[in-house]
């Protein structure tokens, strides 16, 4: 297929046949989507561009018939449907305009022009592709400026043959003052001085009467040159005369330095905003790299269109009013009389197509929206690109936020930057400790490019080490502007734009270590309007903002929160804020509980860890002041995360509130008390009961009902627990604590069925699992049936272990939450005879122990595992983890007698017979080892599929 856009829509094939495309709207569809062969074009910037600002109503469902009307006549498979989105599925050079522009960009201008069948999309209605064609037309333009440039210069006999076209194009272009210089040194090559004079002043006269401008500096060097008859313009015109330029447009941007890392989609969004909206405003905070982009953005701008295209720096002026001044003078522009400097500007833009790119306007704010206003008002083809930290909030502005680079252009960045500094660099042994100096950093640009400039006198290794203080490890260099050369000074521009009130909840702000919300920045400043204040830092860039799954998220990047906490602490109110953030923090806890503790614990879960990193701040803070009745209140009402879903950090503020609280009176006692027990439950589930005793000697264990429990659960001593159970419950539930009262039951069950107490934690666990039912959580209502099945197991009463296990693989889960589910899995598939899958869940469930330092559940993995070594003849492992299970503990010792007697007496068999028994020597392990064991062994069975004995014996044993 062959599509011509140029002097109409029209399809034909490969022989030239031509083909029906159907209505004139149909037309336009094919051609917006034939301007980009290959690219996907939303179905949203389709309608845009076939139907412009005033699409029907029923447009997306007509777009889908005329796409199926052309796919008719192209080709089912000429047009794709890529998600929301449709491609037109033909190489680039099956498109008349596709072979012009690569022709054009090339430089070869006579090939464009014979691509050229006339004005684009002729005869089509098209709102929405105006700027398209106005962009091609300019670029057929440029292109016959060069052409003509080339004949003028190639000798007498093509000068005189490009006359009458020159003094075409001038009357219909009379504002081009390129067209101007090639039909002057035209007239002047074959002896027409007066002529020649003659047209420039004609060029002044309409150059003054529409703009407002004399002409330029070349065209008028070259009426000095013709007056002079200067030899010169006998030979080909001079350099400076020509305003002709390769590509056809004038660019006043700097030169590119270095290539834009990890922008190519930040590129075509801007690409693609441009091309549809006349203000497009780049947004971020200070070092993210906006300039850069944006002027990559206007490159390619100039490039694709043909603009002319001047940067615009306002960061070294000071008031609003003076932002006309600064274009004028990047533009060359003088003030007419009678015209203010705006409608000067505006008088020389109006019939050409530009980009301005009007660099750092938020300190001048008002100025450069007013200004961007009466651009787009007055000038039609003009486009303006702004960068600041703020929105210009004028009409019709595409706002695009550009945000941190992902780590893997970070770390690219990085690299580039240090080697470019120090050429001995090793990228490849660094890049672990790039991408974390990257993440830490935030992925600011600056940042990064600041870090890798010190590569000269640190490692990056060394520079990981002091990230503590991003703002120091940054340090600084010579070159850029003032704003730029630190990431302080970055940071600083910003700030001193702030208003007082701004300046105070950006510092207040600087309490939170992770995403908050309006309530919690309400919170710590309380008394001021936070909504619309914090909604102006958001504005400014100084605050992201993004959507969570409960609501508005606020954030300070860490460069930010840092230099919001030194002012802070300058202006003296670090713990004032820090109080209002821990009673926050104490009402967030406090809600969660409440979800943790019914039927919404997934909720629940969901939250704390949206809150975890602000709870770990105020807990720290709360020790460090030494307030243990304010780190208790942060703590409580979470602590049976600790169990439930691994959350270790909450065993070491155990520790830390142990550590600050005096043994003066009963209320410290009783809390010393109650922590114990969550320092003995970390140790436990860690295997690790000597780190518990390193505690308990150094702050002591009151005379109170919890110590006694503690110091029975963290020895493994079943009696002991059995005995001081009730009084620690009835001490609970006298400090008003009845779910914890009750949780203690249930993760007391365990070591009560190691010693036997079946019948006592069937009546307690049942009624417990009732409950779970009826109001939750999830998570106990789980851990209860898979006690009760153990309980049932070790009775033999197999068939209701299974109803019991079953029932708790069905239970929805948190994420992260303990469960031997994986273990009920293996079992099941190994009976099945799916011994491979058995091998993996059983492996990958010893990693996550491994992982989150669980060491409690190694029992229960060790009776699956024996059950299926001794299954495959693995005899030696199988006894090896007899050895353990039996000395483990209770628990242990219990299943080894009860729930792998089919595996034991073949062991016994197997070494009565003359096989090796363990060793001696590698019997005694602890959880850890044997966790480790195991899945080395799991490893090796995992990665082929042994010879195993039929499915019958094997689903005799276990």
């Amino acid at each position: 297929m062959r599509i011509g856009l140029l002097g109409g829509v029209r399809v034909a094939t490969d022989g030239g046949e031509p083909v029906d495309i159907g209505s004139a709207k149909t037309q336009t569809v094919l051609a917006a989507l034939a301007l980009s062969p290959g690219t996907p074009l939303a179905v949203s910037r389709l309608v845009e561009l076939v139907w412009g600002d005033a699409p029907p109503r029923t447009a997306y469902k007509t777009l889908q018939w005329h796409v199926a009307r052309l796919s008719k006549g192209l080709g089912y498979g000429a047009i794709v449907r890529v998600g929301a989105a449709y491609r037109l599925d033909l190489a680039p050079d099956a498109v008349d305009v596709a072979r012009f522009q690569r022709n054009f960009r090339d430089g070869d201008f006579a090939a464009a022009l014979a691509q050229w069948g006339g004005t684009p999309l002729a005869g089509l209605d098209a709102p929405g592709l105006e700027v398209a064609v106005a962009g091609l037309n300019e670029q057929w333009l440029s292109a016959v400026e060069a052409e003509l440039e080339r004949r003028v210069e190639s000798g007498p006999r093509s000068v005189a043959g490009s006359l009458a076209e020159l003094t075409e194009l001038v009357e219909r272009h009379p504002l081009r003052e390129g067209l101007w210089a090639l039909l002057m040194t035209a007239l002047y090559r074959v002896g027409r001085q007066a002529d020649a004079l003659a047209a420039f002043r004609r060029a002044r006269h309409h150059l003054v009467t529409q703009l407002g401008v004399e002409p330029g500096p070349g065209l008028r060097d070259l009426e000095a040159r013709i007056l002079d008859h200067d030899d010169r313009l006998r030979g080909p015109v001079a350099p400076e005369v020509s305003l002709v330029r390769r590509g056809g447009a004038t660019s006043h941007l700097p030169f590119r330095v270095g290539r834009l890392i990890g922008r190519d989609e930040d590129l075509r969004a801007v690409a693609d905003a441009l091309a549809r909206t006349p203000v497009v405003t780049l947004v971020g905070p200070g070092g993210i790299g906006k300039t850069q982009l944006a002027l990559a953005a206007a490159r390619t701008a100039v490039a694709d269109h043909g603009w002319d295209a001047w940067l615009v720096e306002l960061a070294e002026i000071a008031s609003p009013s003076d932002v006309p001044r600064a274009v004028a003078d990047a533009l060359g522009v003088a003030q007419r009389p009678g015209h203010t400097l705006t409608q000067s500007i505006i008088a020389v833009l109006r019939s050409r197509p530009a980009l301005l790119l009007i660099d750092n306007c938020e300190h001048v704010i008002d100025g450069a929206a007013e200004l961007a206003e009466a651009l787009i008002g007055g000038c039609a083809q003009v486009r303006v690109l702004a960068t600041s930290r703020e929105r210009l909030t004028v009409t019709d502005e595409q706002v695009l936020a550009v945000g941190p680079l992902d780590p893997a252009a970070g770390a690219e960045l990085f690299h580039a930057r240090a080697l470019a500094a120090d050429r001995t660099y090793d990228a490849r042994t660094s890049h672990h400790h790039v991408e974390e100096i990257c993440r830490r950093l935030d992925g600011i640009p600056l940042a990064i490019e600041l870090a890798a400039a010190r590569t000269i006198s640190h490692r990056p290794v060394d520079l990981v080490a002091r990230l503590n203080d991003r703002l120091r490890v940054t340090g600084g260099r010579r070159t850029g502007a003032a704003r730029h050369r630190t990431l302080r000074a970055a940071i600083q521009w910003s700030y001193d734009l702030l208003t007082s009130a701004e300046q105070t909840l950006f510092q207040c702000l600087s309490v939170f270590n992770a995403p908050f919300d309006l309530s919690a920045a309400e919170a710590v400043a309380h008394d001021q309007d936070v909504d619309g204040i914090l909604g102006n830092l958001v504005g400014r860039s100084m605050v992201t903002v993004d959507s969570g799954p409960f609501g508005r998220r606020f954030r300070l990047l860490e460069t930010m929160r840092q230099f919001a906490a030194e002012r802070l602490r300058e202006v003296g109110h670090t713990d004032l804020a820090a109080v209002r953030h821990a009673r926050w923090c104490v009402s967030e806890v406090t809600h969660i509980h409440r979800l943790l503790t019914g039927p919404s614990e997934i909720e629940g879960v969901a939250r704390l860890g949206d809150l975890w990193a602000n709870l770990r701040a105020a807990v720290t803070w709360a020790c460090t002041a030494g307030d243990p009745r304010l780190a208790d209140a942060l703590v409580r009402p979470v602590v049976t995360e600790l169990p439930l879903r691994g959350r270790q950090e909450i065993g070491v503020w155990a520790e830390h509130i142990l550590a600050i609280t005096s043994a003066e009176n009963r209320e410290n006692q009783n809390l010393r008390a109650f922590w114990l027990v969550w320092v003995a439950e970390r140790h436990t589930q860690n295997a690790n009961p000597a780190g518990y005793r390193r505690v308990a000697d150094r702050y002591g264990e009151p005379a109170r009902p919890l110590s006694r429990y503690a110091h029975a659960y963290a020895c493994g001593d079943g009696e002991a627990l059995r005995r001081c159970l009730p009084d620690a419950v009835a001490d609970l539930h006298r400090q008003d604590e009845r779910y914890l009262a009750t949780f203690l039951e249930m993760t007391s069950a365990g070591t009560l069925l190691g010693i036997g107490r079946f019948e006592q934690v069937d009546t307690s666990v049942s009624a417990l699992a009732d409950r779970y039912r009826t109001h939750g959580p999830p998570t106990l209502l789980h851990w209860a049936l898979q006690t009760l099945g153990y309980s049932a197991a070790f009775q033999s009463r197999h068939d209701d272990a299974d109803r019991y296990f079953d029932e708790a693989a069905r239970v929805d889960l948190p994420t992260g939450t303990l469960s031997a589910n994986k273990t009920t899995e293996a079992r099941s598939a190994f009976r099945r005879g799916e011994r491979l899958r058995a091998f993996r869940l059983l492996r990958s469930y010893i990693d996550e122990l491994i992982e989150t330092d669980n060491m409690i559940a190694a029992s229960v993995v060790c009776i699956e595992f024996i059950t299926m070594m001794a299954a495959i003849d693995r005899i030696t492992e199988a006894d090896h983890m007899l050895r353990y299970l039996e000395a483990a503990n209770d628990f242990g010792a219990l299943a080894a007698r009860t729930l792998v007697t089919e595996a034991t007496h073949k062991i016994a068999a197997t070494v009565r017979h003359g096989s090796d028994p363990t060793p001696p020597s590698v019997r005694q392990i602890d959880d850890r080892a044997a966790l480790e064991y195991m899945r080395d062994v799991l490893n090796k069975l995992a990665q082929t599929q042994p010879k195993l004995p039929p499915v019958e014996a094997a689903d005799r044993i276990g």
